[in-house]
């Protein structure tokens, strides 16, 4: 079995689809349909069930991908090893949630460079920045607390605060039922931290919402907030200065003043030092201007 072969077999299980991860790979049809005939011949199996509606895998093919898995995850960690022991640069992948301000990735960069690291980063929500790190894709991610289990190495790296941000002409919101019935806006339905924090809102508040409407991104978001188009809630720090000036923020009690980021990370890289990435990370999230609205 060759290494190829096995990472166009779990594409496609992944993609569910010969074309699409022929296009994730930018590869031709022909070439992943090869890898996968070669498999197939190799091993004496069928590994995909070939519907119309797309490829399944087989019983053996199941037992495959989470061996493939295994093994190409191997492949990379001994590819950086090497890469490292040849004294190159570090390359460290990092994932991190969209609501944070644009400064936290400059500093990641930035201190990064400064031990000789060169850090990737991927903008992504919570559940699929956790699901890509446990597949290997990831050396540490930044994400919203909660979502980690008892597998991941974990550490808290900042407790805020979550606001209401609604246009400027808003009265101030002295209770939060009062939004019983309003439109609310978030960045993303995928994004789970912010869902939760919106159903503790509803909860809490007794609140119906007359709709949620995705805006895709906090550009978006904050447009629509400043034109009226509705409210939200949201990290404190993730609220510029120039948004600040269009915009009224309020101030939320109980468990909204306590919501907390997490860093969760890799213990099984031989090439990656552990102590000093966390007291890295650690360092940049005690940037005061975290603690305050306006950047």
């Amino acid at each position: 079995m060759k290494l190829s072969e096995l990472l166009a077999f779990v594409t496609v299980v992944e993609t569910g689809n010969i074309t699409q991860a022929a296009e994730r790979l930018n590869r031709v049809q022909s070439s992943i349909s090869h890898r996968i005939r070669c498999l197939e011949e190799n091993l004496d199996v069928t590994l995909l069930d070939r519907k119309i509606e797309g490829c399944i895998p087989t019983a053996q093919g199941k037992i495959l991908y989470e061996y493939a898995l295994k093994i190409l995850n191997l492949a990379d960690d001994c590819k950086n090893n090497i890469s490292y022991s040849k004294g190159c640069q570090l390359t460290i992948r990092i994932g991190v949630i969209e609501c944070l301000p644009p400064y936290i990735i400059s500093s990641l960069i930035d201190l990064g460079q400064e031990l000789g690291w060169n850090i990737n980063i991927s903008i992504g929500n919570t559940v699929s920045l956790l699901k890509a790190f446990d597949k290997n894709e990831f050396d540490a991610v930044i994400i919203g607390a909660g979502f980690s289990n008892d597998r991941h190495a974990s550490t808290i790296l900042l407790s805020s605060e979550l606001v209401i941000v609604t246009e400027k002409s808003h009265p101030p919101i002295t209770d939060i039922s009062c939004l019983n019935g309003q439109v609310f806006l978030l960045s993303s339905k995928k994004c789970a931290t912010s869902t939760r924090n919106f159903n503790t809102l509803f909860n809490e508040g007794n609140i119906t919402p007359k709709r949620v409407v995705e805006c895709g991104s906090y550009l978006v978001l904050f447009s629509n907030i400043a034109a009226g188009k509705g409210v939200s809630l949201v990290l404190r720090c993730s609220i510029s200065d120039e948004v600040k000036n269009k915009i009224k923020i309020h101030k939320l009690d109980s468990q909204f003043n306590d919501f907390k980021i997490e860093l969760v990370y890799r213990t099984d890289c031989p090439y990656l030092d552990i102590t000093k990435l966390t007291n890295m990370m650690v360092s940049v999230f005690q940037d005061p201007r975290l603690q305050n609205v306006g950047y």
